[in-house]
């Protein structure tokens, strides 16, 4: 993989038919742990697509961009010395309900030239929008999030119940830490 011989996904897929036929040299074995992860691979790929193509017509049709000037246009003037922190609270949902390419890419950017115009250091509205990641762990758009409630034989549902007011709680932990520090 280091030496780019062939795609990464050629490669992962040979070394992994190596590493089935070494350690499973039966056929009805290999079958046997194939079928103990399919629910996990079927799961992630799945919402890996999903998430693709959500964050594909979010940015390929400049809704992100539109969404970012709006909430932009939204915030108070008053609010603009401190915007490092109203992206610190916007990070919470938005990180939650689009990818972080979507988020760091297409809105934070306007928020700190917004910032900016009022005096905000983009390292601040840098440090501010990383607040939201907690919750954004447990999003639906994080693959891995999958892998883990299968794991645990969970259902996602109820792992989000449980989840979502701790992530939360720990955003805000962060933020009023950041703001006591003075790094925020």
């Amino acid at each position: 993989m280091i030496m780019e011989w062939l795609p990464i996904p050629v490669l992962f897929l040979l070394g992994a038919a190596l590493a089935l036929t070494v350690n499973f040299p039966h056929i009805p074995d290999q079958k046997a742990r194939l079928a103990a992860h399919a629910d996990n691979v079927l799961n992630v790929s799945g919402m890996v697509f999903a998430a693709a193509v959500f964050t594909g017509v979010l940015q390929g049709t400049g809704m992100v961009d539109q969404m970012a000037k709006w909430m932009v246009d939204v915030i108070p003037a008053g609010m603009g010395p401190h915007m490092a922190i109203v992206t610190g609270v916007l990070s919470l949902p938005l990180t939650y309900f689009m990818s972080n390419d979507g988020f760091y890419f297409g809105v934070l950017p306007v928020l700190a030239e917004a910032g900016a115009a009022h005096g905000v250091s983009p390292v601040e509205m840098a440090r501010a929008s990383l607040v939201g990641q907690p919750l954004h762990m447990s999003s639906p758009l994080v693959p891995a999030v999958y892998v883990l409630v299968g794991m645990a034989k969970v259902e996602f549902g109820d792992h989000t119940k449980f989840v979502v007011k701790w992530a939360a709680l720990t955003c805000l932990v962060i933020l009023g830490a950041g703001i006591l520090f003075g790094i925020i």
